[in-house]
């Protein structure tokens, strides 16, 4: 009889065990069913962390509503959020998280611009890269940089750091470098006329002859307003080529010896 007994109490508990486990994936699918209708959980917020200067809010808040307009944020796929905000030129980092039930916290970084780059562009010491800006508006006494590709812009602003460290406490301020298609250095100065050093190739031999231009031109008894430009691709000494109507004239135009 007590066997009986036990058997029934044992067989009850199984099938209690089975119903329960039964219950519970039911259960789980229905709430996963219910999580998933795009209007059980909607996005109603936008929180945005980190200091703006270029961009506003509501620039972010608008590129996030387009791709998070109805959606639910139990199932809403951050990847895509995630790339259409990089995909404004003035965001370099951007991180985004759920905040259940209903709000979406994007903490963002904006480019601070170290240089101009090339015509449209800017470069981003920090993050070592180049962007173009859409309908830039952005104006700073910034160096300005260029060369003909933009994986050469870290070499061509360390080098320009290097240049501007070396011309402390000369009379002469650096306007722009570029790096030309023959990897040759053209370093503008800051003055009236815009007076481009020709410095050449190779970083060593740049500031060779750039130390060169700093010690020996005050010493010229030249104008440096006068003079279009100065090559400093010799071994000794260097050739000045002066402005239009300046006197001992040439047209300004930049030889061809590399």
């Amino acid at each position: 009889m007590e066997k009986k007994i036990s058997r029934g109490y044992f067989i009850g508990g199984l099938l209690f065990a089975l119903i329960l486990i039964i219950s519970v994936i039911k259960g789980d699918m229905l709430l996963k069913q219910l999580l998933s209708e795009d209007d059980m959980l909607p996005v109603r917020a936008v929180q945005i962390d980190g200091a703006l200067q270029q961009l506003t809010r509501k620039q972010i808040a608008d590129l996030t509503g387009r791709v998070c307009a109805g959606e639910n944020i139990a199932t809403l796929d951050l990847s895509l959020l995630h790339k259409t905000l990089m995909s404004e030129p003035w965001v370099a980092e951007v991180a985004i998280k759920k905040k259940m039930p209903d709000t979406l916290v994007i903490s963002l970084v904006e480019h601070v611009p170290a240089a101009y780059w090339n015509e449209k562009g800017f470069y981003d010491a920090k993050t070592e890269s180049v962007f173009y800006p859409k309908n830039n508006i952005f104006s700073a006494p910034l160096v300005r940089l260029g060369a003909e590709r933009d994986n050469l812009a870290k070499e061509v602003y360390d080098n320009a750091v290097l240049f501007i460290h070396l011309m402390q406490g000369s009379p002469y301020q650096m306007y722009a470098l570029y790096l030309d298609k023959v990897h040759s250095y053209i370093l503008t100065l800051n003055n009236k006329t815009k007076t481009r050093l020709i410095l050449g190739r190779g970083r060593n031999a740049s500031v060779v002859r750039l130390k060169r231009f700093l010690k020996a031109f005050p010493h010229t008894g030249l104008d440096l307003d006068d003079v279009a430009y100065v090559d400093l691709r010799y071994d000794v000494g260097f050739a000045v080529g002066k402005v239009e109507n300046s006197g001992d004239n040439k047209n300004g135009a930049v030889p061809k010896k590399q």
